[in-house]
């Protein structure tokens, strides 16, 4: 699904109406340096909100969750970027207070998706059978996986990053059904329903967020570039063909006999719980690395001698991601 959008819209306004304050900057003398003004909040359904100011006199600039701006929720939704945000710019224009008026060009162009992106976040969930065993996913891949361009991930709480710090584009795997029982994350009381508490619950969610550089060098900056099948393609191409999972189960005694000696001591090294891309040599490192990856073990993985591997990782993201239910649509759920 489309999960958050930053992005740069054609259309005439008020410009005195998208303030909520300003900030500024004096230096030590109390002179100003300069002045913003502060983005604005606007309350959509369910009480989710999303920011939008001024950016020049006939533009501006919007960020947040359409989804979740129109739906009160984001556990499930489309994918189709240009009919989510032509839906949300809709809503917004119910909000005569911020001033909005497109011209008919400028209106048609929104719809069609001319306007220019600076941010889209875009996820897949997986079916697990329960929450419980989303988090041990979750510490397993910790353990055990890989991102080619990311390297091993870093653990924030129970999230899992590749690329955290990236100005191009990074990923995140969590459990949705612990963020939505988070402080300030719940569902509005209104949507605590058993059916989506309960698929949130099962949902491991992989999120990958693409900033400007990447989208721009993707020729993806463009909303109308997108189509509805390109967030599950970006998906594919950026992060599940990319994601290297392997057991690093110890090999068996007669394959460990057979090794060369130098690759015993550097198993040894390994299994001992050693960084080896610390005391080894660059190209050293990855040539052993290409004769173990061969025995299914990767040693660019700190080896945790106390790790326990209690979920197939492989085996879930093999199979389909989780769709959105028919009694989503009956209920209304999904814009």
């Amino acid at each position: 699904m489309i999960d958050w959008v930053t992005a740069v819209i054609s259309c005439n306004h008020d410009s005195s109406r998208l303030i909520d304050g300003f900030v500024m900057s004096f230096d030590a003398l109390g002179e100003q340096q300069w002045v913003c003004n502060k983005t604005l909040s606007v309350e959509g359904s369910h009480s989710t909100k999303i920011q939008i100011k001024s950016h020049t006199d006939t533009q501006i600039w919007v960020s947040g969750n359409p989804a979740k701006f129109l739906q009160g929720h984001n556990i499930f939704g489309t994918d189709d970027l240009t009919y989510l945000m032509g839906r949300f710019f809709d809503a917004l224009l119910k909000h005569e207070e911020l001033g909005l008026h497109p011209t008919d060009v400028q209106y048609e162009d929104i719809q069609a998706g001319r306007y220019t992106l600076k941010r889209v976040d875009i996820n897949l969930s997986w079916h697990l059978k329960n929450r419980e065993e989303v988090l041990a996913w979750i510490r397993s891949a910790g353990s055990c996986a890989r991102l080619k361009h990311r390297g091993a991930g870093q653990y924030a709480g129970d999230t899992l990053y590749f690329g955290k710090n990236s100005r191009r584009w990074s990923v995140k795997c969590y459990s949705k059904g612990n963020e939505i029982s988070a402080k300030k994350h719940e569902l509005p009381k209104e949507l605590q329903i058993p059916e989506l508490i309960e698929w949130a619950d099962k949902a491991l969610r992989l999120e990958l967020v693409l900033r400007s550089m990447q989208l721009k060098d993707m020729l993806l900056h463009i909303g109308s570039h997108w189509c509805a099948d390109t967030a599950k393609m970006l998906l594919c191409s950026l992060v599940l063909d990319n994601l290297e999972i392997t057991d690093n189960m110890a090999l068996p005694d007669d394959l460990l006999i057979s090794l060369p000696t130098r690759l015993k001591g550097i198993y040894a090294l390994w299994l001992n719980g050693e960084d080896l891309r610390q005391s080894l040599p660059k190209n050293t490192f990855y040539r052993y690395r290409r004769q173990f990856l061969a025995h299914n073990i990767d040693i660019s993985i700190i080896n945790d001698k106390q790790r326990n591997n209690i979920i197939p990782l492989v085996r879930y993201l093999e199979a389909q991601p989780a769709s959105i239910p028919d009694w989503a649509y009956e209920k209304g759920l999904v814009a």
